[in-house]
């Protein structure tokens, strides 16, 4: 039964033994410990988590093809994981002569830039110009007062020889790439498993949950909630992605940008990684526009573009749909993203919010904890009072 609060206590903190004083620190300590534990083990975390998610989403298919074709578990969630891997796989190749066009033009793209910053550096009236002239300045003073010094200067040691940075960039993009590699293994097998295996470890974890009805109860219903809201964010966030891609393209190839599909599905993809993903194609492409056309016009253009379709999907439609899909306020979702951004990077942005999800579901019917999930749930809608009665009409009239 939930706490009742203090009639002095309205918000409940009374029956909530982590908010009073002797239980402050304890949970500071605890926060504190959870926190290191999710940086220090992010590396087998992240992809638990993704693997989690992506099988929240998943499951709903290969649970019709058991229900109504009678197609084992097994063999349905390889049917599942085939289509989706082959539609990815498909999609690489129809935008590989695209992305080789691109590769193609990187360099020109840097001789150009290259000749454009020599034509900066000789141009007198640049900033770059006058940025070198005052770092000069500032050389020269360091080096009179240094020469003040009547002590003799000792001869410096001759400094090793550093490694090239090609082969320091190499190295480390190549321990990238194949981390990238194994954890989409580790990823790919995990949701496989959990497919695989279905209702299985759902009906495990009921049961260790205790022994009570009531106790399985509130097991099975934070479960249903977990799945249902997080397949509703997923599936909204991936169909907000695909309308930013497709119209990306379409403004892209009004404008003339080279590579428009290419940079249209670049955009969709990285419009996942909320924030950051944006911003990164507002970057890319202004870059792009500017070796193709050499305007700022036109770089101004494609940008604001991006900016504006950004802008409207990711403040105005994304939020709209996210509130009627879900039970987690704005300010909370944000918020997510702030923090599990600083700690997971990209990945704590894309899995933010679904993790805070998981946390209101299970907050919301556990005894104490019920504070957290008032905060990070939404508003209820303000009811409509019922109107009046109408007064009851005189049984008789006055003579």
């Amino acid at each position: 039964m939930p706490p009742t609060p203090h009639p002095q206590d309205p918000a409940g903190t009374a029956g909530a033994p982590w908010l009073s004083g002797p239980g402050i620190p304890l949970t500071i300590l605890a926060s504190a410990a959870l926190v290191f534990m999710c940086h220090w083990g992010s590396d087998v975390l992240i992809p638990i988590a993704l693997a989690i998610f992506i099988s929240y989403v998943l499951s709903p298919p290969v649970g019709w093809l058991k229900r109504r074709l009678r197609i084992p578990l097994a063999l349905g969630a390889t049917l599942v994981m085939l289509l989706v891997l082959g539609t990815l796989g498909a999609g690489i190749v129809a935008l590989q002569p695209q992305a080789g066009k691109l590769l193609d033009t990187i360099p020109e793209a840097a001789r150009k830039l290259d000749r454009q910053l020599r034509r900066n550096a000789l141009d007198k009236e640049s900033a770059v110009a006058r940025m070198k002239e005052a770092a000069a300045e500032l050389e020269r003073a360091a080096s009179s007062a240094t020469n003040s010094d009547p002590r003799p200067a000792k001869p410096k040691a001759a400094a090793p020889q550093p490694e090239s940075r090609v082969e320091r960039l190499l190295a480390i993009g190549t321990a990238r790439v194949i981390i990238a590699g194994v954890n989409a293994v580790v990823v790919i097998s995990l949701v496989f498993l959990l497919l695989v295996t279905g209702d299985t470890f759902k009906r495990k974890l009921v049961r260790a949950s205790g022994e009570t009805l009531r106790q399985r109860k509130i097991t099975v219903e934070i479960l249903q909630e977990i799945e249902q809201q997080v397949s509703r964010y997923l599936f909204a966030h991936v169909a907000t992605s695909a309308l930013l891609g497709v119209l990306s393209w379409i403004v892209f190839a009004w404008m003339g940008l080279e590579n428009a599909v290419f940079w249209g599905v670049a955009a969709g993809v990285l419009h996942l990684v909320p924030y950051l993903g944006p911003a990164l194609t507002m970057g890319l492409t202004g870059l792009v526009a500017y070796l193709q056309f050499d305007q700022t016009e036109q770089v101004a253009l494609v940008m604001g573009s991006q900016l504006v379709l950004a802008s409207v999907i990711g403040m105005i439609v994304m939020p709209w749909i996210t509130g009627r899909m879900t039970s987690i306020n704005v300010v909370a979702i944000f918020v997510s993203l702030l923090f599990w951004g600083w700690l997971w990077g990209a990945w704590g942005l894309l899995l933010g919010v679904p993790i805070m999800m998981t946390v209101k579901a299970i907050c919301e019917r556990t005894d104490g904890l019920q504070a957290i999930a008032e905060l990070l749930g939404r508003e209820p809608p303000p009811r409509e009072k019922a109107p009046p009665p109408a007064p009851e009409e005189s049984a008789a009239a006055p003579t």
